[in-house]
């Protein structure tokens, strides 16, 4: 009965580390999502959850989230053709706290770091918002992570998303 234990412990340690090694692996199988002005690359074994319908588009996304297939972490993508609000990731002040923010302001350009925490810990969420008032554009991405595990875990993958983010105009 033990010996069958351990079988079954050793079984479930190299399934649970091979699939881990595959999710993190940036170089997988890669598709494309196509919002109403932008498209990004995703890990195919992602979820697709598309989110805030486009406000100058009568088809089409202007934000989308990616969600891992273990639900370790979460990527996000917001790209309206103009300004807009990512009101999809507002703070939520009866579960979430601001952990950490930081604001440059160059020009008329204004991007915020900040990170968002749940206030019972299960997890954390980091966005980049850049916002340009002269050109009226914004870009936000960002990432929700159950544990800095995770978050290392994802975060090549994470950047090659990110560079894979191609804007349209109209």
């Amino acid at each position: 009965m033990a010996k069958n234990r351990l079988i079954c412990f050793y079984f479930s340690l190299i399934l649970l580390t091979s699939a881990t090694c595959a999710i993190a692996e940036p170089d997988q199988d890669w598709q494309s999502f196509k919002g109403a002005w932008f498209s990004v690359a995703y890990p195919s074994v992602f979820s697709v959850r598309p989110s805030l319908k486009s406000r100058t588009s009568v088809r089409g996304y202007d934000s989308v989230f990616f969600i891992s297939p273990d639900r370790f972490v979460e990527f996000y993508v917001f790209s309206p053709q103009w300004n807009g609000e990512p009101s999809d990731i507002a703070l939520n002040p009866k579960s979430e706290e601001i952990v950490s923010e930081k604001i440059d302001k160059k020009d008329d350009e204004t991007v915020r770091w900040f990170t968002i925490g749940a206030k019972d810990k299960s997890y954390r969420r980091s966005y980049v918002d850049k916002e340009n008032k002269r050109q009226n554009t914004r870009l936000v991405f960002g990432i929700k992570y159950r544990d800095q595990n995770a978050y290392n875990t994802y975060r090549r993958i994470y950047e090659k998303l990110v560079k894979s983010l191609r804007q349209y105009g109209d």
